[in-house]
């Protein structure tokens, strides 16, 4: 009975890490299979699109980024036709591994060595 206290004095709430998966009520779609949770500027700085309402409990410059598909579909952050995705879901082209630069702020390296912002299983996906 006391448990049943605890719990109902902390309620659970979703709650999407910064370069999570989106899992919010707006996580539809492409949004939710291939979106990740990272900063506003981390998602303009590679060329995505970002959705208020997929990363919930987050700070509010965290929203959910599509990288090269849905409203980015024109970015292909690794040349060619590609978007970057979650090394779960199945690349039927090329896995491009590198880490994202935005390529302002990096003095060393060119616009194409960036690929995809996240941690290492959130991979550029090339056809």
């Amino acid at each position: 009975m006391q448990l049943l206290y605890i719990l109902t004095a902390f309620p659970l709430t979703a709650l999407a890490a910064l370069n999570g998966r989106c899992t919010g009520s707006e996580a539809t779609g492409e949004w939710g299979s291939k979106g990740i949770c990272v900063r506003t500027s981390t998602c303009t700085g590679a060329g995505g699109a970002y959705k208020t309402g997929a990363c919930p409990s987050d700070p509010a410059d965290v929203k959910c980024c599509l990288v090269g598909r849905g409203p980015s579909i024109s970015t292909n952050p690794c040349g060619a036709a590609s978007w970057c995705d979650w090394t779960f879901n199945t690349c039927s082209g090329t896995r491009l591994t590198g880490k994202w630069c935005n390529c302002m702020l990096c003095v060393y390296s060119s616009p194409s060595i960036g690929y995809c912002p996240g941690g290492s299983n959130y991979k550029c996906c090339r056809i």
